[in-house]
């Protein structure tokens, strides 16, 4: 398979103009909105956000549901909220025990939320025996209790009544309850989340009667945090409930957004992503969940700030605890016999924190674009999370495993498991087989963009229109430009970690967040490509068009070197050494003993190189001077060259890699080699055109240049007649050319 750093899904040109006539839209947006599974001959009523929600007794179970809940509080008995101790779990619990007490019911009603460690997910016998004990008439769970068949028979046992809400799939064997509502049961499930599923139920609770616009917005905080498809009824659920949250509907979160200097007037779904829902969650991953669900249950101000402290702490101790532990896991990556990282790794250790290893498992997943499942021991057993890629169903995976497992559950996405203590090398091994080759494939793909536009072609409207789409989330995420263009001006920020651009004939700055090295190469006249979003910065109550960058592409960071002749004595323990081919890569690697960062890697295996060199337990790379390098700045001791330089500026670019100045060697071999390659892999105007017109007649195969083509969106069947494309709008073109001037301008040496 071939690398692709950027991708995008194909989307047949002509059912674009189709789609743009049939729902009178941009361009872009009938391009964006195919990829998101958008049919062109269908209405777009599904983006409308003003939709009432579905009947809620369209759930299986509800109506039994409804009935059960009403006899026994109308009949005086007690009710017991069970739920979750993620921010779904949470956010349900404080939906249900919120509305039954606006029906007039709080004091017949409390909730429990079970401990992640001593308890773990799920309802557990031991909080049955105890509800029975403290004469609870009925359990009613949120987000959970599908997969608890045992605790659903000892409720039957006790005669404790028992109704299960819940959206996660279901085990071969259904627990018998009064009532099991979850959208699994449906032919075709309606995907809310626990919190949704939650509010369908008091819905159909209120009969008809409107909920308070507060239910709404909690209800949205747990079907973002929880990354169900924003399409549908989730979509209209998160449209109005971030209207309520705007409108300062829940008071707890009022206070906590206040906490951190942000305007919930402003508050958007990425707001919950990031900002809302990791707090809440942070108080299950780090103990109990009692501090998150009082943060939607309380009204008193000062007992809410209390509240927002706490939770704010617990996510600052989770982040440590997230740091120490992903540490230690780049150096328990378990690789195959040959080298390679498992197409499925499962990455064990002693003592980590169970709160935190659902994290750590999605940090590895974006790193190395596999599944991955990270596993805490102790002692004779342990408990994993796991995570997926797109396209490919990690629970019905697992499950074909499931003589693993002593426990499991979760849905396509996630997983949970308990497991006896087995080594993270068979574990890994078993995973990996009878993979579908889709998930193999996403180890090649880098970053998936919508869009790709000159920066000169970007409209005056673009911005209302991307925000005309909004509200954003997952099966239903932000669009992603690919922009070119020319530097205006640029400028570091932060400590030097951070920066900030301007395009020439575009008004829109752009925001580089970790990426400072990149931005202090860029210059007045540079040619730049870079991955984005369009999104919206408030700054004194003011809003502006903001891209923020997540990829940027321009011309390297140059540092200027003097040329040491031979090889360091002795040599340095970091090295990255430089020569002229992938077969030299491939040859050098096994003679040196060092790591090959080549082109023949998926992208996934080269980001978990950089990854590991950077924690110092990767020593030696060897690269190619005709491919990308690892942008490990200031990291080598030395960077050793065991070819001819194309010329002044590749040299000054390795340099860079060096700690110091003085960090760059040159073993002085014959130049010819690199002059004829150099002449060979020339991408002209001349050449291109050469290329085009064999490629037209069918006779090309792999060429220099082709790249070209597909940055421009060019082939000999997607253009019409007489459609033309200015070669000077390609990035790489534009870079190819600034090499070839090099060349001219600046040989390394003769």
């Amino acid at each position: 398979m071939k690398n692709q750093l950027f991708f995008q899904r194909p989307v047949d040109r002509r059912t674009v103009e189709e789609a743009q006539r049939t729902w009178g839209v941009p361009g872009w947006q009938a391009e964006f909105l195919l990829r998101r599974g958008f049919q062109a001959n269908q209405p777009l009523e599904d983006l409308d956000g003003s939709l009432a929600l579905p009947d809620p007794k369209a759930l299986p179970g509800m109506r039994e549901a409804v009935w059960t809940i009403r006899r026994v509080l109308e009949d005086g008995g007690r009710v017991r909220v069970y739920g979750d101790y993620d921010a779904d779990g949470v956010t349900a619990t404080a939906v249900l025990v919120r509305g039954l007490t606006l029906l007039g019911f709080g004091k017949q009603v409390d909730w429990y939320i079970p401990n992640r460690f001593d308890e773990g997910y799920g309802l557990n016998v031991e909080a049955v025996w105890r509800a029975h004990q403290d004469g609870v008439t009925l359990l009613v769970t949120v987000d959970c209790g599908s997969s608890s068949p045992e605790a659903a028979d000892l409720a039957r046992s006790l005669g404790l009544m028992l109704v299960i809400t819940d959206h996660h799939a279901l085990p071969e064997r259904i627990p018998e309850a009064d009532a099991l509502v979850n959208p699994e049961l449906m032919t075709v499930p309606d995907r809310f989340s626990g919190a949704g599923v939650a509010l369908q139920l008091v819905r159909a609770l209120f009969a008809g009667e409107e909920l308070p616009e507060m239910l709404y917005g909690i209800a949205t905080v747990g079907t973002v945090a929880d990354v169900v498809p924003l399409k549908g009824s989730n979509r209209r659920l998160v449209a109005r409930g971030l209207e309520a949250l705007r409108q300062g509907a829940v008071a707890g979160l009022n206070v906590l957004f206040g906490a951190e200097g942000r305007d919930i007037a402003h508050a958007s779904a990425e707001d919950l992503a990031f900002l809302v829902g990791p707090r809440i969650n942070a108080a299950g991953r780090m103990g109990g969940a009692e501090a998150a669900c009082e943060l939607l249950l309380e009204d008193d101000l000062r007992r809410l700030q209390d509240v927002s402290d706490t939770l704010k702490e617990l996510n600052a101790e989770r982040r440590e605890v997230e740091r120490l532990i992903v540490e230690e896991a780049w150096t328990r990556l378990p690789r195959d016999a040959s080298g390679r990282i498992y197409d499925f790794p499962v990455i064990c250790g002693d003592g980590w924190h169970q709160g935190v290893i659902g994290i750590v498992a999605a940090r590895f997943r974006a790193w190395l674009r596999q599944p991955v499942a990270v596993v805490a021991w102790n002692g004779s057993d342990g408990k994993g999370s796991a995570r997926s890629v797109d396209g490919f169903n990690l629970i019905a995976h697992l499950r074909q495993h499931g003589a693993l497992f002593s426990k499991l559950g979760g849905h396509a996405g996630a997983a949970g498991f308990s497991l006896p203590r087995t080594d993270a090398d068979r574990l890994s091994r078993e995973l990996s087989r009878d993979m579908p080759s889709s998930a193999a494939f996403e180890q090649y793909r880098g970053f998936e963009y919508d869009v790709a536009l000159d920066a000169t072609d970007v409209s005056a409207t673009l911005w209302d229109e991307v925000e005309s789409l909004a509200p954003y989330g997952k099966a239903f995420e932000a669009p992603r430009f690919l922009i070119r263009g020319t530097v205006k001006k640029s400028r570091v920020l932060g400590q030097g970690q951070h920066g900030s651009f301007e395009l020439e004939h575009h008004p829109v700055r752009a925001i580089a967040f970790g990426q400072g090295e990149q931005v202090k190469a860029l210059y007045p006249g540079a040619a730049v490509r870079f991955l984005a979003q369009l999104e919206t910065h408030w700054y004194q109550g003011k809003r502006s068009p903001q891209w923020r960058v997540e990829v940027l592409q321009g011309e390297a960071p140059k540092l200027s070197a003097a040329v040491q002749e031979g090889l360091p004595d002795p040599l340095p323990s970091r090295v990255i050494w430089v020569v002229d081919s992938d077969r030299d890569v491939r040859e050098w690697a096994l003679k040196l003993q060092a790591h090959a960062f080549s082109v023949t890697l998926p992208i996934g295996e080269l980001m978990a190189l950089e990854e590991e060199a950077r924690r110092g337990l990767v020593s030696q790379l060897v690269v190619s001077q005709w491919r990308p390098w690892p942008r490990l700045y200031g990291w080598a001791d030395a960077v050793i060259w065991r070819c001819h330089p194309r010329n002044r500026a590749k040299w000054e670019e390795a340099a860079y890699l060096a700690k110091s100045p003085d960090g760059c060697w040159f073993e002085r071999p014959e130049g010819g080699r690199v002059d004829r390659k150099r002449a060979r892999l020339a991408v002209s105007r001349a050449r291109l055109g050469k290329h085009w017109r064999a490629w037209q007649s069918g006779r090309a195969g792999l060429i220099p240049g082709r790249a070209v083509f597909e940055e421009l969106e060019m082939s000999p069947d997607g253009l019409k007649s007489g459609e033309r494309r200015r070669l000077d709008s390609s990035f790489l073109y534009r870079l190819a050319v600034q090499d070839m001037d090099e060349d001219a301008r600046a040989p390394f040496f003769r």
